[in-house]
């Protein structure tokens, strides 16, 4: 008979019990595992578990009882005639060890049945040690010699290949055949294949699951000999490796997963989570557990509701975790082997990708690679809307990291704007992080472009666009008094409306944001809309300030580049950063070394780009001539932009990944108007230049 000790305790599992096999409504409680209510149209459900948490009472069905009366009920069984088979499917599927190893169960080695809740294990004889406590044998007992004759007599058998494992698996594994005379020897099941759980040592295995190569029936030893289950393939769960590592339900289907070379995988052996649970807790805390986990149960609706609870529970335990996408129409691993291995295995190295793209060799991300250049999700290009800038990035911009940088109040803002609206017009999502500016004198510049646009595109005279095109402060003030600027602003207005502002998020003032708030946001579009935006960051020098896990500018300023070039690696998107430059750089040409705290970005940007005025080569250089001839360029540029008139900059490509470096794009930049233009007489781009 059952220890009263255990009766107890398995009465108050009944919540754990229905976690593990039922499912809940929208409103929280549990649909009714007998006759379903809470499944219907309206997702109403009539179960109810007593405040005590040890009875229950479905209003529907007028059924009622503890938890031995409801897995009776789900399982089909008697639950007096039955109550052993009872007990013992209850603290298996809640991962109860029963302290009176001489149940009628035990006794008897009735078959499991596949019910609403799966499979259950009764247990098989066993020869096993006497005279010792469940506690002195738990996961202690040393099943080789079973192992080993089981083994032997595998090719007797074609169950193993039949589910599609290779002879390399089924010899790697030690998985065994149990013939009528090993079945005699051991008080075991005849006819019977045998998985073998290893300790981890070599030849050493503390525990084993038999199944009929007839049927679905699995067996297990008895606790008493063995202890409680644990997780198969136990092991791989104490790695200290950062590598993923998958969880399935059963352990046939880690074995197909283990198929394949650098996947790895465990088993809990049905739908329960705790034993998983209670294992990675057990690994020095649970900071010392650095696998990610990608959950892999059955495609069920059990298998569906114990993984997002599994995700639940690691989640909150800051384990990383993701659930694995069946391949369409098949239930659970194994059947996907079988139908196609070429398939499963682009599927499971998929998603070993998602968690790390560094384990695998190089020809495990081919496939990942050729899928890519097939969508051309490597060959988006995004034009500038300059055609000197475009030719000179070889098309526009692509994916990678983009640094511009100019001297203060030259145009910075306003050219990568422009860009971002030129983007954002042609139907492409952008997302404007302004850490200085607001979104109101963004809005104001890009309207003020407009004005200026028109009256160019009308012809108007120089007198007629200083009097009609609105700058960035008139927008703000709303300084519009005669009827042809109303007419600008309005056709302004609405033309950017319909076209720059459809796909444009500007995120402006933002405190305390980082690179991995940057991550996140780009992270939430993606769910929202379906695709990834396009990045602008204005500006990078601010961005760094949240950062307080580093010390010095230089290492905020490296860590936050290298967080923004992984942000455009992952998400296959151009991400545009303006940089400040050094004050020394001024009146020397800006070079590589002119970004501020430049350490990391000459080395990780993919293009660096720069802002200067365009001076005759007589103007350049240190000699006391050049430098008065410049300043006199200067000066004359200066007194162009106070009156409206474009002067020419030149945008100078110190690096670029997928183009020729030293490449000069020359533009026309009306500051007054916030706008760049293609010069009139478009002049080649120059090769060569020394900085």
């Amino acid at each position: 008979m059952i220890d009263e000790q255990d009766k107890q305790t398995l009465k108050r599992s009944l919540a754990i019990y229905l976690q593990a096999i039922g499912t809940k409504t929208t409103n929280g409680k549990y649909n009714c595992p007998i006759c379903g209510s809470g499944t219907g149209k309206h997702h109403t459900s009539a179960f109810s578990i007593a405040p005590d948490g040890q009875s229950w009472k479905c209003f529907s069905c007028n059924a009622g009882g503890d938890v031995f009366e409801l897995a009776a009920r789900v399982n089909n069984l008697d639950p007096k005639g039955d109550f052993s088979k009872v007990v013992n499917i209850v603290a298996d599927t809640v991962g109860c060890n029963l302290q009176n190893t001489a149940t009628d169960a035990r006794k008897d080695t009735a078959t499991a049945t596949k019910t609403k809740t799966g499979i259950t294990y009764p247990t098989e004889k066993q020869n096993a040690p006497q005279g010792k406590s469940e506690s002195d044998t738990q996961n202690k007992a040393d099943f080789s010699q079973l192992v080993k004759e089981a083994a032997g007599n595998v090719s007797q058998t074609d169950y193993f290949i039949k589910r599609g494992l290779s002879a390399a698996t089924i010899e790697k594994h030690k998985l065994g055949y149990i013939t009528p005379e090993l079945a005699k020897k051991y008080g075991l099941q005849a006819h019977s294949v045998l998985i073998p759980y290893s300790t981890g040592k070599e030849g050493v295995y503390n525990y084993y699951i038999t199944r009929s190569t007839e049927g679905k029936e699995y067996r297990k030893p008895k606790a008493e000999a063995a202890g409680s289950e644990p997780l198969y393939n136990l092991p791989a769960l104490y790695e200290p490796t950062d590598a993923p590592l998958f969880v399935t339900e059963g352990q046939i289907d880690a074995l197909s997963i283990m198929e394949y070379e650098h996947a790895e995988a465990v088993a809990v052996g049905g739908v329960g989570i705790n034993k998983l649970l209670q294992a990675i807790e057990g690994i020095e805390g649970i900071e010392g557990f650095q696998r990610p986990l990608i959950i892999a149960t059955d495609a069920d609706e059990r298998g569906k509701e114990t993984c997002r609870k599994l995700l639940h529970e690691l989640k909150g335990r800051a384990i990383k975790a993701a659930a694995y996408e069946h391949l369409d129409g098949y239930k659970d691993i194994n059947d996907e082997l079988n139908a196609n291995r070429d398939a499963l295995e682009r599927n499971i190295y998929r998603h070993i990708l998602q968690f790390d793209r560094n384990s695998l060799p190089a020809r495990y991300k081919m496939q990942d690679f050729l899928h890519r250049i097939k969508e051309g999700r490597n060959a988006k290009t995004y034009s500038t809307g300059l055609k000197a800038l475009d030719k000179a990035l070889n098309g526009g911009l692509r994916e990678g990291l983009y640094c511009i940088g100019a001297m203060s109040g030259f145009g910075k803002t306003t050219l990568v704007l422009q860009i971002a609206d030129t983007i954002a017009a042609a139907g492409d999502d952008v997302l404007y992080i302004s850490l200085e500016m607001s979104a109101d004198e963004l809005t104001a510049k890009s309207i003020s472009r407009r004005t200026y646009q028109q009256c160019i595109e009308y012809g108007a005279s120089r007198e007629s666009l200083l009097a009609v095109a609105r700058t960035t402060l008139d927008v703000l003030r709303c300084d519009i008094a005669t009827q042809a600027q109303s007419k600008t602003f309005m056709e302004a207005a609405t033309a950017y409306t319909e076209h720059e502002a459809r796909c444009l998020y500007i995120v402006e003032g933002m405190q305390g944001v980082n690179a991995s708030k940057v991550r996140q946001l780009v992270k939430q579009h993606r769910q929202r809309h379906g695709r990834p935006p396009v990045v602008f960051i204005d500006y990078m020098q601010l961005l760094t300030i949240a950062d307080t896990t580093q010390n010095t500018d230089k290492q905020k300023m490296d860590a936050a580049i290298k967080a923004l070039k992984d942000i455009s690696r992952d998400f296959k998107i151009p991400v545009v950063a303006i940089s400040s430059m050094n004050r020394a750089s001024y009146d020397g040409g800006l070079n590589m070394a002119s970004f501020k705290e430049s350490g990391n970005i000459e080395y990780t940007a993919d293009v660096l780009l720069a802002l200067e005025a365009a001076i005759p080569d007589d103007c350049k250089g240190d000699a006391k001539d050049a430098k008065k001839k410049r300043l006199a360029v200067f000066k004359k540029n200066n007194a162009r932009q106070r009156h409206g008139e474009p002067v020419k900059v030149d945008i100078k490509i110190l690096k670029c990944r997928t183009a020729a470096p030293f490449t000069t794009a020359t533009v026309d930049s009306c500051n007054m108007f916030n706008c760049f233009m293609d010069c009139k007489e478009e002049a080649p781009a120059r090769q060569g230049l020394k900085f």
